[in-house]
């Protein structure tokens, strides 16, 4: 090791503590952030900050094309973080909050549209990056809060991987001119954006309320608060069962308004039977609907029931009703 590269990496270890605390704030207020956003099911790999090796810090500071005036102060991923989430609008929301919070400096430094826009008939790497630093009244030395650069990449779980596959592995390593190599990289980066679409479109769909299971199953949580368990929170909700038996409704369609005109001629003995005690067939709003088809179509539930016999005898037994009455 030279002179330089001693006296460069001699700078990067007195900062080390600090970068590391920093690093630690910033990870915190990342997932911090993605909550308050109502995110937290869309991050699949928390962020978990790693700072710069030696070796990596000493060429990115002396030998990179450009030449670095003041290298630990130039080069702004000392240490970096990475938030995984699950499609783009992800990444776009997250992103830009990050860029909106008051609780950093910060600044954008690679954008995945601007990626595209300039290259709409390249298919690789891509990877959204915002620098962020801390405030003057974060606790650290006012001289350190410029040298105290955090890169934090968000990337889709599609983006991760291939960046797994091909940035981190492929393009930093020998493999970098082997043009037969990146041109399947490309193919498959390619592949990736069309899923990467499609994962969004089918998003968009399952958010449609006006869908006709995401309505009928708003309606039927609606109408068993309402007239059974004020209590009851969607988070409660078992979707294997309420699954299994809102297929019926391809089988014999039926209207909200009917269910409705069923809760008013049955409310008594719907209210009697619609208890914890008796197992979670009867303390879901799916009951409502299978109330429904086992009273006004009976023949029609015995023969497409679709779980377990014994769950069938146990919710016919809880109306007082035996197989052999259809």
């Amino acid at each position: 090791m030279n002179n330089k590269e001693e006296e460069i990496l001699k700078e990067f270890n007195g900062l080390k503590e600090d970068l590391e605390k920093w690093g630690e704030i910033v990870d915190k207020e990342l997932v911090s952030l993605i909550n308050s956003l109502g995110m937290s099911q869309m991050l699949k790999i928390p962020p978990h900050f790693r700072l710069k090796n030696d070796q990596s810090y000493i060429d990115k500071a002396l030998y990179r094309k450009k030449e670095y005036k003041n290298p630990l102060l130039e080069t702004e991923d000392k240490i970096g973080t990475r938030v995984v989430l699950l499609k783009t609008k992800d990444v776009s929301d997250v992103s830009n909050a990050i860029l909106d919070s008051s609780f950093w400096n910060s600044k954008e430094t690679k954008s995945i549209t601007e990626q595209i826009e300039s290259k709409p008939t390249i298919f690789d790497y891509q990877s959204q990056h915002i620098v962020v630093r801390p405030k003057i009244d974060s606790g650290f030395e006012n001289t350190k809060i410029d040298l105290l650069t955090c890169e934090i990449q968000i990337r889709t779980l599609l983006q991760h991987a291939f960046a797994e596959v091909s940035h981190d592995s492929t393009y930093k390593g020998p493999f970098k001119n082997d043009k037969e190599l990146i041109r399947h990289l490309s193919k498959s980066m390619a592949l990736m954006e069309a899923t990467d679409d499609y994962f969004c479109s089918v998003f968009e769909m399952l958010s449609d309320e006006k869908r006709i299971y995401a309505n009928f199953l708003n309606e039927l949580i609606r109408i068993y608060k309402e007239e059974f368990d004020s209590s009851f929170e969607r988070e409660s909700l078992s979707f294997e069962l309420t699954e299994s038996f809102l297929s019926l409704i391809d089988l014999k369609p039926i209207e909200v308004s009917d269910i409705e005109k069923f809760i008013i001629k049955k409310k008594l003995a719907l209210s009697r039977a619609f208890k914890p005690i008796k197992g979670m067939l009867f303390n879901q709003p799916i009951s409502i609907l299978i109330s429904y088809y086992l009273f006004e179509h009976g023949s029609f539930l015995e023969k497409e029931w679709p779980i377990n016999e014994k769950a069938y005898r146990t919710f016919l037994n809880n109306f007082g009703i035996s197989s052999g009455d259809f």
